[in-house]
């Protein structure tokens, strides 16, 4: 996941809550997994993350991808809508300052394989905490997935073809909040 991509992967949530800013000065996010297989970052998901519901769908260097409870919607002209969560392991420089969390809201073109981010939102912290920069984007501004975008892709349009929650590594669920 390239750096200029997270921001716009980063999207608008509806259930994260403002933190004020003197708050969020003094949250310590938490140091990386010390090593990038499943069993690793699932155990850092479950350690240090907070939401209920949301699902790991995949990682890279960068961070994880989870998706959201509340599943995927299959809109009237054919894409399909839903929620991806960024926790990243170290922040990002982005325009706004330094990111380590976004909430982003896709519309995905299945059969195309292409998405669209309708909107999206950059914390400063993990867990969706310090809201820093919302973005409103355009559902026909397509853009084709790189890296781990296939599999997050590739998993929103498998869960809309079988009916099934968008699931992902061998992980559990993020402890609720």
């Amino acid at each position: 996941m390239t750096r200029i991509r997270l921001l716009a992967l980063c999207v608008a949530a509806a259930a994260s809550v403002a933190v004020p800013a003197a708050r969020a000065a003094e949250i310590a996010d938490p140091a990386p997994p010390a090593m990038l297989d499943e069993k690793s970052v699932a155990a850092w998901v479950a350690q240090n993350l907070k939401g209920e519901g949301w699902v790991l769908v995949n990682f890279d260097a960068e961070g994880v991808r989870l998706a959201t409870p509340n599943g995927v919607s299959l809109m009237s002209d054919g894409l399909v809508e839903t929620d991806i969560r960024h926790e990243l392991f170290t922040p990002i420089r982005i325009s706004a300052g330094e990111a380590r969390s976004g909430l982003a809201h896709w519309a995905v073109d299945c059969a195309r394989k292409r998405f669209s981010v309708v909107r999206s939102v950059a914390y400063t912290h993990n867990n969706l905490i310090g809201e820093m920069t919302r973005r409103q984007g355009d559902r026909r501004l397509f853009q084709e997935p790189v890296a781990s975008e296939v599999d997050t892709l590739d998993a929103v349009c498998e869960a809309i073809r079988t009916g099934k929650r968008l699931d992902g590594p061998a992980a559990p669920p993020v402890k609720p909040s």
